[in-house]
């Protein structure tokens, strides 16, 4: 690609990009559609340089910038709580359910690394509610890339917003109650897999493959799992998807009893599981999805600094990241973005979101969006 230099004074300042952005070595610094609102932060942008793609004469303009993922998928919390909260009242459940999972392949389709991010950095929502929909677009992201029709992928989506839809009250108690479980509360939590079939089909939800993946996805391969010790081939390929994403998903979220584990934690546990209780295929192909550092995750840099992991980099020990914490502790206004394949940035450590107690603002800005 023939880059050409562009000067400051000819930056469409406050205005989104017409075409990419880039450095002097072809890094690049912003995407189409993406703007730069203060005079400080071109500032930062010019020190080595900008150059824009040479266009020819012939070249058609730039298409515009996509849809934001981020506004797809933070409208889905407020619609499950309604889905859930009203579903005995509301008709059409497994309609309205299906409307959400659709949303949600379209979301992925747009941005794989924004929806990745959006588990991890999604609105503060409860669990109950936030849980389904971070299963269910690591089920979608899985099932994309082990090549699933769509059509197919939709009754897996279906089955993993709906999984706990038998123990909900009890998960919303657990999740904010910092005991284990007691007896009573043990069987109810056992039975909630049947039992979520039996409040489905009340719903006329009829698809046997989303009934089944209810019903199983708390069995586990080597026949440890609940409610009937199925193993192996006995499970269906959908429950044994979301048992993946399921178990991922909870380790790395906090609730009143557990403090979420970083990533790479996650990760080491899951891996640690597979051919084992979780299916070897879907656990390799979710950490390759993810990434060694998957975006939305925090790390520390070797400068001190801490960032957000934006996009799989160059390498994968070298994501695209930008800094919004400084070596002293302090939260910065202009988010720097960093080569992790630097010496000076490269990352140092993953950490626990609940850790961190800095608020990202603008957040879909660095995955370059407005919003």
């Amino acid at each position: 690609m023939e880059l050409q230099v562009i000067r400051a004074e000819q930056f469409p300042l406050g205005k989104p990009l017409p075409c990419n952005l880039y450095d002097r070595n072809g890094v690049l610094l912003l995407k189409a559609g993406e703007m730069v609102n203060s005079h400080r932060q071109l500032e930062e942008l010019c020190v080595d340089g900008l150059f824009i793609p040479k266009q020819e004469k012939d070249e058609p303009p730039p298409e515009p910038p996509k849809q934001s993922p981020f506004v797809l998928l933070d409208a889905l919390p407020g619609v499950v709580e309604r889905l859930f909260g009203y579903m005995s009242v509301e008709p059409n459940f497994a309609g309205r359910t299906l409307a959400v999972a659709k949303t949600i392949q379209a979301a992925c389709e747009i941005d794989r690394d924004a929806c990745v991010a959006w588990v991890f950095i999604g609105p503060d929502v409860r669990y109950v509610i936030a849980h389904p929909l971070h299963t269910a677009i690591l089920c979608e992201l899985v099932a994309r890339q082990l090549g699933w029709p769509p059509e197919e992928r939709l009754s897996l989506l279906n089955a993993a917003l709906s999984m706990n839809i038998g123990k909900l009250v009890l998960q919303h108690k657990l999740s904010i109650l910092a005991k284990p479980l007691e007896p009573a509360q043990r069987v109810q939590m056992q039975a909630h897999c049947e039992q979520g079939v039996v409040v489905l089909q009340k719903l006329e939800v009829t698809d046997s493959v989303w009934l089944n993946a209810v019903a199983q996805h708390h069995e586990r391969l080597d026949g440890s799992g609940y409610p009937r010790q199925l193993a192996n081939e006995a499970i269906s390929r959908e429950a044994r998807l979301i048992a993946v994403a399921d178990v991922y998903t909870a380790l790395v979220t906090t609730q009143a009893h557990h403090s979420g584990q970083a990533a790479n934690a996650a990760f080491k546990a899951i891996y640690a599981q597979r051919g084992k209780q979780l299916d070897s295929q879907m656990t390799d192909t979710l950490i390759k999805v993810m990434g060694v550092f998957p975006p939305g995750c925090y790390v520390k840099l070797a400068n001190g600094e801490i960032a957000v992991v934006a996009r799989h980099g160059p390498t994968p020990t070298a994501p695209i990241v930008y800094s919004f914490i400084n070596p002293r502790g302090q939260s910065v206004n202009v988010y720097p973005k960093r080569d992790c394949g630097h010496t000076e940035f490269a990352i140092k450590e993953v950490l626990i979101k609940s850790k961190v107690e800095v608020t990202l603002n603008h957040k879909p800005k660095l995955w370059g969006y407005k919003t």
